[in-house]
């Protein structure tokens, strides 16, 4: 038998069974007979833990329902963040997360129950199916999920913010097209067989996002400046990533030429179809002028790569924005610059997402050496 002191109360954790039991003496009731708080587990430490949890149940006036599961909190958290006017997108994917990474695996344990081994177990589990993304998200919703359900009294503490989020699975690197990959797709591209053939040329001169492509206007093309203006994406509310993602590009020669022969081709179509063609201004959709869906340009993206003589299925469209930060880098355009062309907040997230294809500003020592002393020391 063990004592214990928690706060101002006094207790003891002893052997029973197959595990152990605490108790804290809570002084007597108005009937003169003692109280006590009682609480098991398997390990001394997790008896602690349930009677600290108690005492500040006690404290705070809070009653756990014993009926309120983590599936609970979990539905309950979706139910209510579904009506903040978020992205679709984003309630699917927490939807999807939810019922396929969280609910099967902790879904069935009482709110109160949960402990934050339970947690731990469950994230190392997964850390071996899931990208570290992937986990951090399903981790945060759990997270979230819980704090929740702590402002509705429902539980005393959150047990997912005692646990850190483990490394998962790498996921599979984004790559760039080298210079000679390049030049061959936007010969491929150029061809008129392919009617996605400008939005590959503009996608890799340009370093457009997929999604600002996707939703690219005629309205917002100036082929005689040369220059394309990004307004919108296809995103919640058509918004752009961020406000310094509205910006106006030079786009290049050959891209002004792809440009043009598409708009030709449209108009070709659009007096065929006649009543049948949806004019949504769109600079690239299908031949009814119907919006592309991002499975649609992947499809029609691959064939040009294949056409190339590259394996299309190893590639994807937002690759080409890789492709474009990677030449410039190479040709040896500050990131500064890089980072404004690509429309990003500041230099540090460029840096991130795109250090594979940037090339060091600095060299390494050794280097520098080399050249300093590559004229032999005179002899003495």
């Amino acid at each position: 038998m063990s004592k214990i002191l928690i706060g101002k109360y006094e207790g003891t954790i002893y052997p029973e069974g197959e595990g152990y039991t605490g108790a804290i003496a809570l002084g007597y009731g108005p009937d003169g007979r003692r109280k006590r708080l009682k609480r098991k587990a398997a390990t001394k430490a997790a008896v602690k833990d349930k009677l600290i949890e108690a005492l500040d149940e006690l404290a705070k006036g809070v009653k756990p329902d014993p009926n309120y599961y983590v599936k609970d909190a979990v539905h309950d958290f979706l139910t209510a963040f579904a009506k903040t006017g978020r992205s679709p997108r984003t309630n699917d994917v927490y939807q999807s997360i939810s019922e396929h990474q969280i609910i099967p695996f902790l879904g069935r344990i009482r709110l109160k129950d949960l402990s934050a081994d339970d947690v731990e177990r469950w994230l190392h589990k997964r850390s071996a199916h899931l990208t570290t993304a992937t986990l951090t998200l399903a981790h945060g919703l759990l997270k979230r999920a819980i704090r929740r359900a702590e402002r509705h009294d429902k539980v005393v503490r959150n047990v997912a913010h005692l646990v850190d989020t483990p490394v998962g699975r790498a996921g599979r690197k984004s790559r760039s097209l080298s210079l000679e990959q390049a030049t061959a797709v936007l010969a491929e591209a150029s061809k008129p067989e392919h009617r996605i053939g400008a939005y590959v040329v503009l996608a890799i001169v340009s370093g457009l996002r997929t999604e600002e492509l996707r939703k690219l206007k005629w309205s917002a093309v100036d082929l005689d400046k040369a220059t394309v203006y990004v307004v919108r994406s296809e995103r919640h509310r058509e918004e752009t990533k961020t406000p310094k993602s509205r910006r106006g590009l030079g786009i290049a020669d050959m891209a002004v030429g792809s440009l043009r022969s598409l708009r030709k081709e449209q108009a070709k179509e659009k007096l065929s179809a006649g009543d049948e063609y949806e004019d949504h201004d769109l600079v690239f959709c299908h031949e009814d002028g119907a919006p592309y869906t991002a499975g649609h340009v992947r499809l029609r993206f691959r064939r040009v790569l294949d056409a190339a003589g590259i394996n299309g299925e190893e590639w994807t469209p937002r690759e080409l924005r890789h492709t474009f930060v990677s030449l410039m880098s190479d040709h040896g355009v500050p990131i500064e610059r890089i980072s404004d062309l690509v429309g990003h907040k500041n230099t540090k997230i460029t840096e991130t997402i795109y250090r594979h294809q940037l090339r060091p500003e600095v060299r390494d020592g050794a280097e520098h050496m080399n050249e300093i002393f590559r004229v032999k020391p005179r002899s003495a």
